[in-house]
């Protein structure tokens, strides 16, 4: 499993777990950690403005004291993300989607080879692949007010 961090500028962080191993509270803060050092790096003007904007779902990790408690002191904007809806999260309903399309009739021996091929499907991608990516959520995010909420694709 992936976990990607992303903007309209491109791709913050991103890790891989090892086979078998879960997300927990404790992990995600600490990936939190290094994304935010990174993103000091590489958009310090995000931060300065009075802290970025993240959207992310609605995982126990997620959701848990701890990690409010870490997005609060970095002053983070959490944006709101109902439960079971991959159509309005630009990593599900974007990028994941066509990293599928990369993937297809793909076979892989080993986790080396995967993170290599991600790798490359990464660094494939330039900047306006990104800002469609994010620039499309609040016309996906009024497609659900115009669907009442319920899922489309």
């Amino acid at each position: 499993m992936v976990t990607i961090w992303w903007n309209a500028q491109g791709v913050i962080h991103y890790s891989f777990l090892q086979p078998g191993e879960t997300i927990t509270a404790m992990s995600y803060c600490r990936e939190i950690d290094v994304m935010h050092e990174k993103l000091m790096k590489k958009q310090p003007a995000l931060l300065n403005r009075h802290g970025a904007i993240l959207l992310h779902d609605n995982a126990r990790p997620h959701k848990a004291s701890i990690t409010d408690d870490k997005l609060t002191s970095l002053q983070y904007e959490i944006l709101p993300h109902p439960p079971y809806s991959p159509d309005i999260s630009p990593t599900d309903y974007y990028l994941f989607r066509n990293y599928e399309l990369f993937l297809r009739e793909k076979k892989y021996n080993n986790q080396n080879d995967i993170i290599k091929d991600f790798e490359s499907f990464i660094n494939s991608k330039n900047k306006d692949f990104f800002q469609k990516g994010i620039y499309d959520l609040p016309n996906r995010w009024q497609k659900v007010v115009d669907a009442n909420g319920n899922y489309f694709n």
